[in-house]
């Protein structure tokens, strides 16, 4: 498939955005997800709405997360999940496992599959969607026109089919 037929099969997938939901706590057990913003859409920036999550562990927070509610041609290249945990909380697991929290809220809005694109470089990031079980689509080059082109050249797709 063309790169351009999976951009158009992302965008044609079902989504339901009226309002932002409330988000309870989201917890695993041991480490749990506090929302911690609600950023509206930027139409005029392509940009969908987004909630983003603090990953907490024994009332410290060791990370963040964030959800992107839709598909567009950006976020093709920029997936609909980001993350990130502090430097001395990394190595276990706990990217993934905030991750597979957020499965709820996308359900929530309709969302069956979920793109995360990472660099091919970052290692860890990888593992992250293969704990997910996420299937890589391509490893593409970023267009110019997408702000992450700044950061790398090429980039992981990745798709996370929800249960």
């Amino acid at each position: 498939m063309t790169i351009q037929a999976e951009i158009d099969y992302y965008n044609n997938l079902p989504v339901t955005f009226n309002s932002f939901i409330d988000v309870p706590t989201l917890s695993d057990g041991e480490i749990y997800l506090v929302c911690t913003n609600k950023m509206p859409a930027i139409p005029e920036k392509k940009w969908v709405p987004n909630y983003q999550f603090a990953i907490c562990k024994n009332g410290e927070q060791v990370g963040e997360t964030n959800l992107r509610i839709g598909y567009t041609e950006g976020l093709y290249y920029g997936g609909q999940i980001g993350y990130n945990i502090r430097e001395e909380f990394r190595g276990n697991g706990y990217a993934a496992r905030g991750v597979r929290l957020l499965a709820s809220v996308a359900k929530a809005h309709d969302m069956t599959k979920l793109l995360i694109t990472n660099n091919p470089q970052n290692i860890a990031s990888v593992r992250v969607c293969e704990k997910l079980g996420a299937h890589l689509l391509r490893t593409t080059e970023l267009p110019e026109w997408h702000d992450l082109k700044q950061l790398f050249s090429h980039v992981n797709i990745w798709e996370w089919k929800l249960a």
